[in-house]
């Protein structure tokens, strides 16, 4: 109604000018004052709306038909979709009469005037386009309805394909109602150009030193048909990898994955390339990674569990280790740690404040906790805070089960050729015995006192260190016996394997074993063992041979005398897993005779066994009982007969989790574990279930980047404790920003820089109070920089035709109209806005004229 309608603040005056009636009116003269008051007042108020520009609405018919095309210059139209709307132009300019008007505003992120109304046979070639990193299709409606005359049959041709990235087209419906604007719109047909485009490249904020992930990477495909392509991936702008792939038509998800080995800051780009004719309209993509350092873990024992040191050391975990009785009585000092494994706690040796100091790692700081086989044995753990924290009670353990003895006879090669070195035969360091003997000892410790175990050493002599005997008669000295032997001499076995098989014969024992470690260099021939084989096979006494190095020699010989007797043949080239072989052939000798074998079960699924089946799962005899507590999630169980136990279990404490293992991860009856081709997998698995996420530390810092380019820096705090004066410094080329850290939640304190230029950073959090500093935590961190500002853009999408339609409907108009509808002289009124100032200035004039006449006639003025 008002063209100014800020200049109606001027009706205040009329309180001014009504002031010389009022006073009249108090004078006595209340007639003729009001009546000058009254004049007064209301000529103020025509001159106010004549300088506001009140406007009278009207409908008027419509003198001339005027349309404006408004074409979608966007990237996201192609260029055979530009012509189409070109050619939607010309057809229009056919169907127009001389009379009527036909302008073009092509649009992109801003509306760009390319041909004003004109006659449309006038019409030439267009202007400049508009910029088009974007699609606002309300600019272009504001646009093309600016250009109107209030007396024109107003009509805009919307020819996009409807996928607007800026602001709302709805919201324009209402102005184009009020001011009789009709809209036709037009959606292009499909390319002919097949596009594709990279519209999604996935990468975690942070991840591990030496973890595996996975780069998600989304490509569209607007071709009808498979598309071959090629997708390489690029660190700091080097080649790291790629694969041949193939495009489907749509969506199209491919997964990359990966490993970074060494922390610090990466910029990582995917990029898929075709060929021509085909065209890739955003074919690289971007993304910054952070790499931390490996998770510490520290391990308490009194002997340090090797396979599992072995395992997690696989899977680069950083491990310390502890005495548990020097466990550290207060939470705090177990922060630098993610885990906190106990192995084996001796009796006695962990303190009722060492309990109560993990207890609280795990709740109040998310601390990570597993407990294994030996430390639930400790029943004077049962009722404290340690027990507290597991997902299990501890209870009173069962006796070993028992078993029957057996027999095993070792014959060990002490020949000269068993001080060469197992991987270079010229070397001569003794590390063939030095390893032999490990084994012999090794083997040894995991008999009871009441197996009988013999040895003899050889080389073209035999040595008996000791008659097959209880080995609780003698066993110290047996296996002092076994670390003084040196190489020297010749090798003949044939003496030592009958010495061997008359002992076994004589005990009378079921279950035996003999065990011949050599290198297979034997001074007699193929054919002189014959007999001796037989004789073997004939008594059942199985003869395991294993032959050490990598050399040839006699190697048939071996392979027959283990298959002949049912025994087994190994051939060792990696010395140093010898003693674990050993001990496994001995398991395997004592598991012949167990009546009653357990079975390992699953329970609740968890990511602690992902991708592990439970087929695959090796068995397991010697356990620590346990029983689970409610809200405990047991993984794997124990079956014997018919009773279960808990074999792997975890739950959330507090803050934290904890899990137990029921096994000894080191012992004779975890073997299979041990040599199981998972077992690192497993234990990986199971630490990075339990461990305490985030930074070793008090605080835990996360980087995150925005799509503008800034840098959101979050630190948690491990406990809820307030601080002040926390500050993150961002370092990098030719900068240096302090980031004052504000609370932001409980423990969480966040701090914001600007937009950062494409780089890599530092972000250092630390204390700072004047010119002193305390570091607390450092992370190196890349910026990708802003998105482009045509991102949005360079992804292939079906056309919004519901926003088209709607867009039609609401403003009385059509869809996909032809020309000559569009262009119908429909003999329409037309919604006008006449000035009112003809009337408001002879208004004012006789309003003002009245006001003289009453204040000279009867107010004597």
């Amino acid at each position: 109604m008002f063209d100014r309608p800020h200049l109606l603040w001027l009706l205040v005056l009329a309180a001014v000018a009504v002031a010389p009636g009022i006073l009249a009116m108090r004078g006595g003269m209340r007639l003729a004052g009001a009546a000058a008051a009254t004049l007064r007042a209301l000529c103020v108020v025509a001159l106010v709306a004549m300088l506001a520009g009140l406007r009278i609405p009207g409908r008027i018919a419509a003198q001339s038909v005027a349309v404006v095309v408004a074409l979608d210059e966007s990237r996201s139209v192609s260029p055979d979709q530009q012509d189409w709307m070109r050619g939607q132009v010309e057809q229009l300019k056919s169907a127009m009469a001389p009379t009527d008007q036909l302008g073009i505003v092509g649009f992109g992120r801003d509306a760009r005037l390319l041909a004003p109304l004109t006659d449309p046979r006038r019409l030439g070639i267009f202007g400049d386009g508009a910029d088009g990193g974007a699609t606002n299709i309300a600019g272009a409606l504001t646009a093309a309805e600016s250009l109107f005359a209030p007396e024109m049959d107003k009509r805009i041709v919307l020819l996009s394909d409807g996928n607007e990235t800026e602001d709302s087209a709805m919201t324009e419906v209402p102005a184009m109602l009020e001011d009789g604007v009709r809209i036709f719109a037009a959606a292009p047909p499909p390319s002919a150009t097949e596009r594709i485009a990279v519209t999604n490249f996935y990468s975690p904020d942070t991840v591990r030193a030496d973890q595996r992930f996975a780069f998600r990477i989304d490509v569209d495909s607007e071709s009808q048909s498979p598309v071959a392509a090629a997708l390489k991936l690029y660190r700091d702008g080097a080649a790291v990898g790629g694969e041949s792939i193939t495009l489907k038509p749509g969506l199209n998800r491919f997964e990359l994955p990966y490993r970074l080995e060494r922390a610090g800051a990466y910029l990582m780009s995917a990029e898929v390339s075709i060929a021509p004719p085909r065209v890739a309209l955003n074919p690289r993509v971007e993304a910054a990674i952070s790499v931390t350092g490996a998770p510490r873990i520290l391990i308490a024992s009194a002997t340090a569990p090797e396979s599992l040191v072995t395992a997690l050391k696989m899977r680069n975990y950083e491990i310390d280790f502890v005495s548990p009785r020097s466990l550290s009585e207060h939470p705090v000092d177990y922060l630098p740690y993610q885990l906190v494994i106990l192995d084996d706690v001796p009796e006695g040796s962990l303190t009722p404040a060492a309990q109560h100091a993990l207890n609280r790692y795990v709740a109040d700081y998310g601390g990570g906790l597993v407990a294994t086989g030996d430390t639930l044995r400790e029943e004077k753990l049962a009722g404290g805070e340690l027990e507290k924290a597991l997902p299990v009670k501890f209870m009173p353990q069962p006796p070993p089960p028992s078993r029957e003895p057996i027999a095993v006879y070792l014959c060990i090669d002490r020949s000269n050729s068993m001080s060469y070195d197992s991987r270079y035969p010229a070397v001569r360091d003794g590390e063939r015995i030095r390893y032999a003997k490990q084994a012999a000892i090794a083997l040894l410790r995991q008999l009871d006192d009441t197996d009988f175990a013999g040895v003899i050493a050889f080389d073209s002599q035999p040595y008996v260190l000791a008659h097959l005997q209880p080995l609780g008669e003698d066993r110290g000295g047996l296996e002092n016996r076994i670390d003084r032997l040196q190489p020297g001499g010749g090798t003949d076995f044939k003496d030592a394997l009958e010495i061997a098989e008359r002992e076994i014969l004589r005990s009378a024992i079921p279950v035996r074993q003999v065990i011949l470690l050599t290198d297979g260099d034997t001074n007699r021939q193929y054919q002189d063992h014959d007999a001796l084989i037989a004789e073997f096979a004939r008594q059942h006494i199985p003869v395991s041979t294993i032959r050490i190095g990598p050399d040839l020699a006699n190697l048939r010989l071996l392979q027959d005398f283990a298959d002949a007797t049912g025994g087994i043949f190994y051939r060792v080239q990696d010395i140093e897993k010898l003693p674990l072989l050993l001990v496994g052939l001995t398991r395997e000798a004592m598991n012949r005779r167990k009546p009653d074998r357990t079975t390992v079960e699953a329970g609740e699924a968890t990511a602690m066994l992902s991708g592990i089946s439970i087929k695959e799962i090796p068995p397991i005899d010697f356990f620590a009982a346990a029983a689970p507590k409610d809200g405990a999630q047991v993984t794997l169980k124990v079956v014997r007969a018919d009773k279960s136990a808990p074999l792997l279990a975890a739950w959330q404490y507090g803050l934290g989790r904890t899990a137990i293992f029921a096994a000894e991860p080191d012992s004779l009856a975890t073997l299979s574990w041990i040599r199981w081709n998972r077992y690192a997998e497993f234990w990986s698995q199971l630490v990075g279930w339990t461990m305490r996420q985030g930074d070793s530390g008090m605080f835990t810092m996360r980087v995150h980047g925005a799509p503008d380019g800034s840098i959101t820096v979050e630190a948690e705090r491990a406990d809820p404790n307030p601080v002040s004066n926390l500050v993150c410094r961002i370092t990098g080329p030719g900068r240096a920003i302090d980031v004052a850290m504000t609370e932001a939640d409980a423990s969480i304190y966040r701090g914001e820089v600007g937009p950062l230029p494409r780089g890599k950073y530092a972000a250092t959090l630390m204390f700072k109070v004047g010119d002193s500093e305390k570091i607390l935590e450092q992370r190196e961190f890349a910026a990708a920089g802003s998105i482009p500002a045509d991102s949005a853009e360079l992804r292939i999408k079906p056309p919004n035709l519901e926003l088209l339609r709607r867009l039609s409907t609401a403003t009385h108009g059509a869809f996909d109209a032809p020309a000559a509808t569009i262009a119908h002289h429909s003999g329409q009124t037309v919604a006008f806005r006449r000035s009112a100032d003809p009337w408001l200035i002879p208004l004012a004039i006789m309003l003002f004229l009245g006001e003289v006449f009453v204040r000279r006639r009867y107010l004597g003025d």
